[in-house]
């Protein structure tokens, strides 16, 4: 015999069984594995209704509920809206930057203001 016991080795099976359900639940997450900046095609793929439009070659998505809770002060226009940028926003919507410099932009159009959040991958 190997002078390993019984008891020792169903701790290790079990060990590496947990690990093996770790791995395979963190690897379940959205954006995992993507790493960096998600493409629009990404992020359609995890959120098949996202409204989100590109700009400075990221993709930001409106809908992320702890954006809308943080307090935010709207400072200067960074660009608007243009024809194929955007999935759900009208042509023309001004796009402006937080003073707090999160990775979160704010559009503003038809007197409505949306919150935007960039989206990585893990």
């Amino acid at each position: 015999m190997s002078g390993i016991s019984n008891s020792t080795l169903k701790t290790h099976k079990f060990s590496a069984l947990l690990i093996l359900i770790i791995l395979f639940v963190g690897g379940c997450s959205p954006g995992h594995g993507e790493g960096g900046a998600l493409s629009k095609k990404q992020v359609l793929k995890l959120y098949p209704d996202a409204d989100l439009f590109e700009f400075d070659g990221y993709v930001y998505k409106t809908g992320v509920d702890w954006i809308e809770d943080e307090e935010l002060t709207k400072d200067e226009q960074i660009g608007v809206i243009s024809e194929g940028m955007a999935n759900k926003l009208p042509v023309g919507s001004k796009i402006f930057s937080v003073k707090e410099k999160k990775p979160i932009l704010i559009v503003e159009y038809n007197g409505l203001e949306k919150r935007y959040l960039i989206q990585l991958g893990e």
